[in-house]
């Protein structure tokens, strides 16, 4: 993507992509070698510190630790993958904006008006339906066994990006409430559909790995879209009842992002580490029971995902520690990234294998 972006877009130190142009002119210190490490006749360059990046995320308010301090490793990869996509959002928007005022002056000319100033392009901020709650007012689908759900998306920018073409996850929050007595639905309002859904997009999926339950990362994802009862809600009509709470997949990226939730909190002991094994595949198939039943979540059922990533987190507590990282440099050449240190793996089996000083934190797959 950002190759793409450097060989097709001008650079300018005026911009409004800082973010962007910082990250290009990192990737621009590379030197272009497909030489596998091994083989390689010359010792590797010296590490260098991406300081305009750092400097870039600073200037947005969304990066301050100061220099030598850590940051976790989930939180840094939030706040980098957002602001990028923040600054293609603008531009993207910028753009339609300026493509609406064309059209208008287009269209005030032939029927030989004043431009109307007042027409925009759409925001990057979700319009409020008429209650102000940023769902917007929804749509009906019809559901297994005919039943109606009613569909919302939730408050979020509309504008897509690279950034969410490649690691957007959709997933669909359905709320199944039972009819109430005398045939009225969980609002105290006959003839309303007794479900609804909100869609949310996300740039990963985060698995709780703490529950005894829990081993391996088909079993987090299990975990992850298994319906939850929630008991004790009451209804307008001062029913008592239990409903049911269910996340699905309705859309999968070409690289989907895994963050294993290894962070807990208790009263006693504050944050801990969980610091058990999780065991997760080379290939990862998509069972096609955490989808809905919707026709977008059919093309992806059942695809298969690559592991092209492990990041680890060393040590024992959650409030401090140390991150290396695996990567798949081509097709059977697995390097590991210790800060300035890169050594070749004999193996997939080094990355996927129990390690004694290392949990698996966030993992990467790509579309095969």
């Amino acid at each position: 993507m950002l190759w793409s972006i450097k060989e097709n877009v001008a650079f300018s130190f005026n911009t409004t992509t800082p973010l962007l142009e910082a990250l290009i002119q990192f990737m621009h210190e590379f030197r272009h070698d497909s030489t596998p490490l091994a083989q390689l006749e010359t010792e590797l360059d010296e590490p260098f510190v991406p300081e305009n990046v750092y400097e870039a995320l600073r200037k947005k308010n969304v990066f301050n630790t100061p220099r030598g301090q850590q940051e976790d490793a989930n939180e840094f990869m939030d706040y980098l993958i957002n602001a990028i996509h923040e600054e293609m959002a603008n531009v993207i928007l910028t753009q339609q904006q300026q493509q609406q005022q064309h059209q208008n002056k287009k269209q005030a000319e032939n029927a030989n008006v004043e431009p109307n100033a007042n027409t925009r392009a759409p925001s990057i901020e979700t319009s409020l339906d008429a209650d102000g709650d940023g769902a917007g007012s929804g749509w009906l689908e019809v559901g297994p066994k005919n039943k109606g759900v009613l569909v919302r998306d939730s408050g979020q920018s509309t504008i897509e990006t690279p950034i969410n073409r490649i690691f957007g996850v959709t997933l669909r929050s359905t709320l199944s409430v039972p009819q109430a007595a005398g045939g009225e639905d969980f609002v105290g309002h006959a003839g309303k559909p007794p479900q609804s859904s909100n869609r949310e997009s996300l740039q990963w999926l985060p698995l709780n790995v703490s529950s005894d339950t829990v081993d391996t990362i088909e079993e987090a994802l299990d975990e992850l879209f298994a319906p939850e009862t929630i008991e004790g809600h009451t209804n307008t009509l001062g029913q008592t009842m239990n409903i049911k709470k269910q996340y699905l997949l309705e859309k999968a990226p070409p690289v989907l992002v895994l963050y294993l939730k290894r962070l807990l909190f208790s009263h006693k002991e504050g944050a801990q580490k969980v610091h058990k094994f999780i065991e997760y595949p080379e290939v990862l198939t998509l069972s096609p029971k955490w989808f809905t039943r919707s026709a977008e979540a059919s093309k992806y059922k059942n695809k298969k995902y690559k592991l092209c990533s492990a990041i680890y987190h060393h040590g024992m507590h959650a409030s401090g520690g140390h991150y290396t990282c695996d990567i798949l440099r081509s097709a059977s050449e697995w390097l590991r990234f210790d800060d300035g240190d890169i050594g070749c793996l004999s193996s997939i089996d080094d990355v996927l294998d129990e390690k004694k000083d290392r949990t698996a934190y966030i993992l990467f797959y790509t579309i095969c």
